[in-house]
């Protein structure tokens, strides 16, 4: 077996050298960093190599934004948002692809600069195959949030950074990049991971709004509080009420993966269905409804939930009724037992602006859609 970075002391689990500033904080981590350095030293890196300053041919980089739009659309705000907290810490915000290419960094002037000369730049690739232990390259291996402060790089030339990366994942659970903050190692701070981490979780939320802004999806928590937070689960609902994304909260609060979670549905998991939610959404939309985690037959741990749609046309129909339909059907007409999915949407509006006291403001932002929408479909249905 290959032997860890000599300036990490194994046995004590502290940094050796005059650039070491902060000790290995647990037996996990130092394990994770030492497991690093050996990968590192197995794929053929020296510690006294030289960085890979080239960023290679700009078509590759323009290639690579294109193809990783979305994820730079839902993560260049909370970039910005998150280098505003540390602004005065001589860091910078990357944001990098799955196989650790960085599509964006932004950040203080001065240390961009000096960054340049590791090649912490746009273009070039931060995978641990390349650059050996570093945190973009090791979050990325161990999809898990990774510190990586001073001598714990295994390429010496890294050695004045300290590093702070989470891994993003989309809402099928696959890794779509990673986020990190990559400072001068004097500008160390114990914070800083929980900030990346924090900031990871925005853009893994805005990616599944983003992604299932059309349809239904039901965002729960066991401490009604925090529906609304960074900290909900959120789960995405098909035409079938079969449950079709959830978000890395929702898994972790469930305790199962996704493949799990469609193969027992929302009953089995929370024991409700989408004709119940549509129910509540009628009847008392601005309240959270009551959930049980874990068991259909209630007999599981509270939990509360909200739903937000952007058009019910995504809810079935069975089980609840719109409008009260004539006796007699025509031919061809819906049954009453088979209302309308347009009167089923404005069912659904009527009474999300009856709810809001007629604030249609107010009634949208329940719906989950635009105030000029809301103000077309309400045209549409008083001059259908």
């Amino acid at each position: 077996m290959s032997q860890p970075h000599p300036a990490l002391d194994t046995a004590t689990g502290l940094q050796s050298g005059a650039d070491a500033l902060q000790p290995l904080p647990d037996a996990a981590r130092r394990s994770a960093i030492v497991q690093s350095h050996e990968r590192s030293a197995a794929s053929g890196l020296k510690a006294t190599d030289t960085p890979e300053l080239s960023p290679g041919p700009p078509s590759r980089l323009a290639e690579a934004r294109a193809r990783h739009r979305r994820l730079y659309e839902q993560a260049a705000p909370v970039m910005e948002m998150l280098f505003e907290q540390i602004v005065f810490t001589r860091s910078i915000v990357v944001l990098a692809d799955s196989g650790g290419t960085i599509l964006h960094a932004v950040g203080d002037d001065g240390f961009l600069e000096r960054a340049q000369q590791v090649a912490l730049a746009p273009g070039v690739n931060w995978s641990e195959a390349t650059k050996g232990t570093n945190a973009i390259g090791t979050a990325l291996f161990n999809e898990a949030p990774t510190l990586v402060h001073s001598a714990e790089h295994y390429v010496r030339a890294n050695h004045f950074l300290t590093c702070s990366a989470a891994p993003i994942f989309d809402h099928a659970g696959q890794l779509l990049g990673v986020l990190d903050v990559t400072g001068d190692r004097r500008s160390y701070h114990p914070h800083t991971l929980a900030m990346v981490a924090m900031s990871a979780r925005v853009i893994e939320n805005q990616w599944f709004e983003d992604r299932f802004r059309h349809g239904l999806r039901l965002h729960f928590h066991p401490r009604a509080e925090r529906l609304g937070t960074v900290r909900e689960g959120m789960l995405a609902l098909g035409p079938d009420g079969g449950i079709v994304g959830a978000n890395r909260s929702a898994l972790e609060l469930l305790g199962l993966s996704l493949s799990r979670l469609r193969g027992l549905g929302l009953q089995a998991v929370l024991g409700c269905d989408v004709p119940a939610l549509a129910d509540h959404s009628r009847r008392r939309g601005d309240e959270p409804i009551e959930l049980h985690l874990g068991e259909g037959d209630g007999a599981g741990s509270p939990a509360f939930g909200r739903v937000v749609f952007n058009t019910p046309l995504a809810w079935p129909t069975s089980g609840w009724r719109a409008d009260p339909a004539p006796a007699s059907t025509p031919a061809g007409k819906p049954s009453p037992t088979q209302p309308t999915l347009q009167g089923l949407e404005m069912q659904a509006i009527r009474q999300a602006v009856d709810n809001a006291g007629g604030n249609l403001s107010l009634a949208a932002r329940r719906l989950g859609i635009g105030r000029t929408t809301l103000y077309r479909k309400l045209r549409g249905r008083a001059t259908g």
